[in-house]
């Protein structure tokens, strides 16, 4: 065997294999060939070695080896080339180099070549439908490098007909099918043509279908339907088609090797689907899988090809996503240096120049929002319209092109109030809007540009034009109840329309919209996200629950108020409570679905959020977060299928809950106090007796009580960070703070209520919005016949978390878990120690060391747990609190998924145990929320930080009769006591909390 047939035998194994060394083997010993052949086998030896070249480019992405390719090729060329595939063979070697160079010379001796060769009537069909598909891609190309609308229209055509001739079973009709889909994609996003959209998803799957899974190259076939379904999300918002898009692009990545020079496209599509699933839903691991995936594409893509910079343009796309999640990190920087890079390099006829100067114009816009500087703002307006003067008419951005530049003219409005700047602004918004059907994913973003934009004219001009006000609240009505808007545009939207009907005190109108958005609210923290990201996303609604319900008081609907609230606050653990109702029955009559839904729920639980005490289930990436939301979904939508099942999981009624309350709270006929503070008014209800009493609260001023959390805070903060010699002058500070917050807490909360409710002994709170962060159960004169003094507090974060937990458990013997460890904390071993003391080694565990493992054995086997030692919290990640254990951290999120229903009371004597966070007082997230969300009957906690010796006092006077069986009067009393001993000093005796059901 010489070595021409050796190398046709290597070449014949890649074929079969994929195997990438044995083509580069197959060339090497093909050029041995070719140099040494006689002038008879010249001809035929060059021309394989020229295709061999070009298929191992195709591999490797060595535009080295492509150049070889098309010199071999070229120096070969004579009469007959045309027919035996010579010609066709150099065309293809020019159409890549042609795409990598941005070189049209190139591409158009390529495309002259191809007409040639499938023009010929001598040329056999099979050669001939081979160079028709080519010449589909060739076309394409150049629409791409020259905006050329007839040579994607040509494509189309040639596409078609090499399909004609392409008999089915054919080994090329899949790659030939996946010609013709990419070119009607490419029709659907220059012309917005729906239907050649959905003609290349069928042509694209039908592709892949008809080449076997043994080809090493199908990749290429899943790649382009998965381009297609990246459309068709684009085109209709359907997440679960971007999902399948994800899904093919994950498969056609694992059939290559990890050094295949396909892995950069696939890569770089890979990091678009999934920054467009990011976009959607916010989860921040898919953000970051995206930005891994385009680093990777860059990272293995030659600089001077223009591939590089496409792909760039996807990683600054990730990377500016990266810096609105992170505004402490580089990536914005860095984003708007790959997209400057980019339109350096690009001419403005490529179509994914107008992308970049887009992508360039939003990144710099989120630096001016950061920095403030005027020249970041008027650089993004002139990439914005650069942008918009690059795309044709018809292309399928173009009307998000309008909408972003119509945003940042409103920018430059609200920085410069130049009438001129706002109707540019209006005059933008007006044509995106103009420009998309109803159905666009993002027509209800488009009308709530425009309505909030007139509503800003409004403000600023006659506001007797009340058709101007009207055109805005239709437009923001449309958008919220667009079904293909994205939740959280839907809720901004709605937001917006409550908003703007307000102003003009059209309370039946500002309801409806408001109940909208409360309605969305949990479509926009959906549970297969983090803890962290569900808060994050529910924070940028902030007091929405709270203005519907304040619209509700406005229209005298009271019941109406209180159901707004519950449906719109404590979203975020909620899915980790047992208390189910209905599953019980669930049980009963579908315990095979009760099973799956409760393994759903572990799953969903386990994937969301992972500790060093809690870690990930086994087996379950990152991109099986979604798959296991997917299920979970389903899972309820079964269960709710069931006759009697369709409100499981659904929000509770209130008057359900008011019947609860009435019931639970029959014996001590306890009073609940809901307050609900908004900027469009405050109020309260009492509820008692199964009865809503509403209480208006003229004196309670929203603004104020956002200003004095936050004062109330500021000095709890220099305590803290005082030193010896200053810490008299910072507490001393606190009590003047804390005097006039609790004085005017009396006159505007507790006095108005305790006038409507008469004489109670104890009262159950729910406080919404900056009220959560202050001591209600303080206020007054701290003089006999204050609050403290004539009622027992409890508080809760909603109705339902007044309820006991459904199947609550009982622990097998009374056994109280004491954990005390942490460096310069001897005031809680003292305490400890004494409660051991107190309660006799036999009653108590008391786990040393107190690991994060050992604690959490204990917790569900103890009916008390008594913890005293280092709290943590951060302001910007308040689900990071945790309690400090001596191998690691015991946190919010870990203590929320532990079972503990056999827990009677856990005493939490650490720092700012029931410290809200101003960013998501609508979603308590604190160390006794936590607890209770464990399923924990009571909770004494702290607002802020206790003194580590008058902590131990409190506790050990409240225990000082034993484990109380009332824990909220206990610790009320114990209150009372230090503050009779030391009544200048409310920084030891004002934080503590009750939290608990009803009494």
């Amino acid at each position: 065997m010489n070595d021409y047939e050796r190398a046709l035998s290597h070449w014949d194994e890649f074929d079969r294999t994929g195997d990438v060394a044995q083509l580069a083997l197959a060339v090497d010993l093909l050029r041995t060939a070719h140099a040494t052949a006689s002038p008879a086998d010249r001809y035929l030896y060059g021309g394989n070695l020229g295709l061999a070249l070009s298929r191992l480019y195709d591999q490797t992405y060595d535009l080295g080896i492509l150049r070889q390719s098309i010199d071999v090729l070229r120096g070969g060329l004579r009469e007959g080339s045309t027919d035996d595939g010579y010609a066709s063979n150099l065309a293809l070697a020019l159409q890549k180099y042609a795409a990598e160079m941005d070189d049209l010379a190139a591409l158009d001796e390529s495309i002259g070549l191809m007409r040639e060769v499938s023009g010929s009537a001598s040329v056999d069909q099979d050669l001939r439908a081979r160079v028709l598909s080519a010449l589909s891609t060739a076309l394409q190309d150049r629409y791409e490098l020259a905006s050329d609308p007839k040579a994607l229209a040509e494509s189309v055509t040639v596409g078609r007909a090499s399909l004609v001739i392409t008999p089915e079973g054919h080994p090329r009709r899949g790659p030939h099918l996946a010609h013709l889909g990419l070119a009607l994609r490419m029709t659907y996003e220059s012309t917005g043509d729906l239907a050649a959209l959905a003609e290349a998803v069928e042509v694209s799957r039908e592709a892949v279908h008809a080449v076997d899974d043994e080809v090493p190259s199908k990749d290429i076939e899943m790649s382009s339907l998965s381009l297609a379904l990246r459309m068709v999300y684009e085109a209709h918002g359907q997440l679960a088609v971007l999902d399948e898009s994800i899904a093919w692009l994950r498969r056609a990545v694992a059939r290559l090797a990890p050094d295949h020079g396909r892995q950069a496209p696939h890569h770089s599509n890979l990091a678009l689907a999934l920054w467009t699933r990011y976009e959607r839903t916010g989860d921040l691991a898919v953000l970051r899988e995206a930005v891994d995936a385009a680093r990777t594409a860059v990272d293995r893509t030659d600089t001077d090809s223009s591939d590089h910079r496409l792909y760039s343009n996807n990683l600054g796309l990730t990377l500016w996503s990266l810096h609105e999640r992170d505004p402490e990190s580089h990536a914005l920087n860095e984003a708007i240096e790959h997209f400057r890079h980019i339109l350096a390099g690009t001419g403005e006829s490529r179509i994914f120049f107008h992308q970049s100067a887009s992508n360039l114009a939003v990144a710099l816009h989120a630096r001016y929002l950061r920095r403030g500087t005027a020249a970041d703002l008027q650089d993004a307006i002139a990439a914005a319209e650069l942008a918009d003067r690059a795309a044709a008419e018809s292309h399928v951005d173009r009307q998000r092109y309008l909408s972003l530049l119509g945003t940042l003219h409103q920018d430059g409005y609200a920085r410069d109030p130049d009438p001129a700047r706002l109707e540019a602004a209006i005059a933008s918004f007006r044509s995106a809007v103009a420009a998309s059907p109803p159905d666009h994913p993002d027509s209800a973003l488009f009308r709530l540009n425009l309505g909030t934009a007139l509503v800003e004219r409004w403000r600023a001009g006659d506001q007797a034009d009340g058709g101007l006000l009207a055109e805005a609240r239709g437009l923001l009505e449309e958008a919220a109840h667009s079904p293909s808007g994205a939740p959280r545009v839907r809720v901004e939207a709605a937001r917006s329309a409550g908003d703007a009907a307000a102003e003009v005190q059209d309370w039946p109108a500002a309801l409806t919209s408001y109940a909208i958005g409360v309605e969305q609210l949990p479509k926009v923290a959906p549970g297969h996200l983090d803890l962290a990201d569900r808060g994050r996303e529910l924070g940028r609604f902030l007091g929405l629950a709270s203005d519907a319900a304040a619209a509700a008081f406005h229209c005298g609907d009271p019941g109406r108020a209180l159901q707004l609230l519950e449906n719109g606050r404590g979203l975020l653990l909620q899915t980790f409570l047992d208390d189910i109702p209905l599953l019980d029955e669930l049980r009963t009559r579908e315990p095979k679905l009760a099973d799956d839904f409760v393994w759903a729920r572990h799953r969903l639980d386990r994937t969301r959020t992972a500790s060093a005490s809690m870690p990930a289930l086994g087996g379950i990436e990152a991109e099986d977060l979604h798959a296991v939301g997917n299920a979970w979904d389903a899972t309820i939508e079964r269960i709710r299928a069931i006759p009697g099942f369709d409100t499981f999981l659904r929000p509770t009624p209130v008057d359900d809950l008011l019947t609860a309350i009435e019931s639970d709270g029959a014996a001590t006929d306890t009073p609940v106090i809901v307050v609900n503070s908004s900027r469009l008014r405050c109020d309260a209800v009492v509820i008692r007796r199964g009865a809503a009493v509403h209480v208006p609260l003229p004196l309670l001023i929203h603004e104020e009580t956002g200003a004095h959390a936050r004062d109330l805070r500021r000095v709890i903060d220099a305590v803290a960070d005082s030193s010896d010699a200053g810490r008299a002058a910072a507490e001393r500070r606190f009590g003047e703070t804390f005097d006039t917050v609790t004085h005017r807490l009396f006159q505007t909360v507790a006095g108005p209520v305790l006038a409507a409710t008469g004489p109670v002994s104890r009262v159950h709170w729910i406080p919404t919005g900056a009220l959560t962060a202050l001591p209600l159960h303080a206020a007054g004169e701290h003089a006999p016949g204050d609050l403290l003094e004539r009622v027992i507090s409890s508080y809760a974060a909603t109705l339902r978390g007044l309820r006991a937990p459904a199947g609550e458990a009982v622990a097998s013997q009374e056994r109280i878990l004491v954990v005390s460890e942490g460096p310069g904390l001897e005031g809680t071993e003292r305490e400890a120690d004494a409660l051991q003391q107190l309660f006799g080694t036999d009653r108590v565990t008391r786990p040393v060391p107190a690991t994060v493992d050992n604690v959490v054995d204990a917790l569900p086997h103890c009916s008390t747990a008594h913890i005293a030692l280092h709290g943590c919290s951060d302001p910007d990640d308040p689900l990071s609190g945790a309690l400090e254990l001596a191998d690691g951290d015991l946190d919010v999120t870990a203590i929320s998924r532990l079972r503990l229903t056999a827990v009677r009371l856990a005493y939490l004597s650490a720092c700012d145990t029931a410290a809200p966070d101003d960013g998501r007082s609508d979603e308590p997230v604190h160390l006794a929320a936590a607890f209770r969300s464990a399923g924990c009957r009571h909770v004494v906690a702290t607002l802020w930080p206790a003194e580590d010796d008058s902590a131990a006092d409190i506790a050990l006077d409240f225990y000082a009769r034993g484990v109380p069986e009332d824990p909220a009067y206990a610790i009320n009393q114990a209150q009372r006591r230090r503050r009779t001993a030391a009544p200048g000093a409310p920084l030891t005796w004002g934080p503590y909390e009750h939290w608990g059901v009803l009494a």
